[in-house]
This record gives C-alpha cells, sequence and structure tokens, in this order.
C-alpha cells in the first residue's frame, strides 16, 4: 500500500507535544485545562472549519462556539466530526487523521499565542542508560 509522503509529525510526537502544551497552559495561561479539554477544542475547530470553509472566517468562529450549558462538549465534538468527516473511498481522510490534523493545528494556534510561536515538546531527551535510536546527548 503506497501512501504519499506525510510531512506531519508522527502520532506519538503530537501527543507529546499536546501533554507539554496542555501542561503549560494549564500552569498559568488556562488553570484546570486538561488534555481532553484540548482534544474537544481541536475537534471543535476543525469541525468548524469543515462546516464554513477555510474562507469564510467568521462562519467558522460561529459554527466553533460551543454552548455553556453542553454536559459532554467532548461527546458533541466528536459527534460533529463523524457528522461532517466525509469519508472517502480510498482510505484516506480518517477519523485518525482528522484528530491528528485538528491537534496539530491546535498545536500551531496555541503556540502562536502562548508560546512566542515555539512549540512546546522539541523531541524526547535520551535517559543516560536507556538504549535510544537516536545517540546519545
Amino acid at each position: 500500500m503506497n501512501h504519499p509522503i506525510d510531512r506531519r509529525a508522527p502520532a506519538s510526537e503530537t501527543w507529546l507535544e499536546v501533554v507539554a502544551a496542555v501542561d503549560y497552559l494549564s500552569r498559568g495561561h488556562r488553570p484546570g485545562f486538561s488534555v481532553w479539554d484540548a482534544v474537544e477544542e481541536a475537534l471543535r475547530w476543525y469541525t468548524a472549519h469543515l462546516v464554513a470553509g477555510d474562507d469564510d472566517a467568521l462562519a467558522a468562529m460561529a459554527a466553533a462556539e460551543l454552548p455553556w450549558d453542553d454536559p459532554d462538549p467532548l461527546r458533541t465534538a466528536l459527534e460533529r466530526l463523524v457528522a461532517h468527516q466525509p469519508p472517502t473511498d480510498d482510505g484516506g481522510g480518517t477519523s485518525a487523521e482528522a484528530i491528528h490534523v485538528a491537534l496539530t493545528d491546535w498545536l500551531r494556534a496555541m503556540a502562536h499565542d502562548y508560546n512566542d510561536g515555539h512549540r512546546f515538546a522539541l523531541k524526547l531527551i535520551p535517559v543516560p542508560g536507556y538504549p535510544t535510536t537516536q545517540g546519545t546527548v
């Protein structure tokens, strides 16, 4: 099965960076913020752009609004993703890929807004005495 070269970070690196970003944000800028809040927000923004399109920023902002009385916003975000993510015949555009893209876009926005455009987790730091494929620092 041949796939085009994917220039995005691997999923494990993306999740590591999400955890690092949430840790950073929850310590000052957004107290009480959790990884699940980040996933919900990323999916809400991603789905809003699916619904409104990339050219209509005002419609995307309106579609991304979350009702204050929503008892389970993550469930709502996942339902919207499933309802609006178009299926494809070639196997591309899966829900896993959509979540990865949503989190990657969310990380870029958080880095821009809260971290002077810098990533939250640059790379894994090798532990002394633990085998690694990247060599030692």
